[in-house]
């Protein structure tokens, strides 16, 4: 498929996105069932099969090696230890690992939202979100983070050009 660059409004409305994100004015939330599944463009395998495989391997060889009971015992600790501690890990590193690839380019971004999975909300009143595919992230970014859309030298630009005409 072939890249196909933003406009330059699409392109001032990425660049807040990433502002926002970057401020941390706008939170990222995912749907973990969702996103994290083969077709996702920020899977990865090895982050969902090596906590649950060692683990069990490990219990494997200790029920072969030093007995039934202590092999077990091992394999159901490793489950509480996964589902309490490594799941939260790996939740955290998904949402950092989709963030960077939200806010890398904007035909990553184009493409996650269409997968859908992610809720983008507002941090200043969590009541305003969007939801992938199904909203506009765009309309919400304009709506909510309007003021991070000007560029700071169009700013500047702008007041230089303000105070000209009032010293006129």
């Amino acid at each position: 498929m072939a890249r196909k660059s933003p406009n330059k409004a699409d392109a001032l409305v990425y660049k807040a996105l990433q502002k926002a994100i970057g401020q941390d004015r706008l939170r990222v939330y995912l749907d973990y069932a969702r996103i994290n599944r083969p077709q996702s463009p920020v899977y990865d395998p090895w982050e969902c099969l090596l906590p649950v495989l060692v683990p069990v391997i490990i219990g494997l060889l200790l029920i072969v090696s030093v007995g039934v009971l202590f092999g077990l015992l091992f394999i159901v600790v490793m489950i509480l230890v996964y589902s309490t501690y490594v799941k939260k890990i790996m939740h955290k590193k998904l949402i950092e690992r989709t963030k960077r690839f939200l806010t890398t380019d904007y035909d990553n971004c184009c493409k996650l939202w269409e997968f859908g999975g992610i809720v983008l909300v507002n941090t200043k009143n969590k009541k305003i979100g969007c939801v992938a595919p199904e909203g506009d992230w765009k309309d919400f970014v304009v709506l909510n983070y309007a003021d991070l859309m000007v560029d700071h030298n169009e700013k500047s630009e702008q007041k230089s050009e303000d105070d000209r005409s009032q010293t006129a």
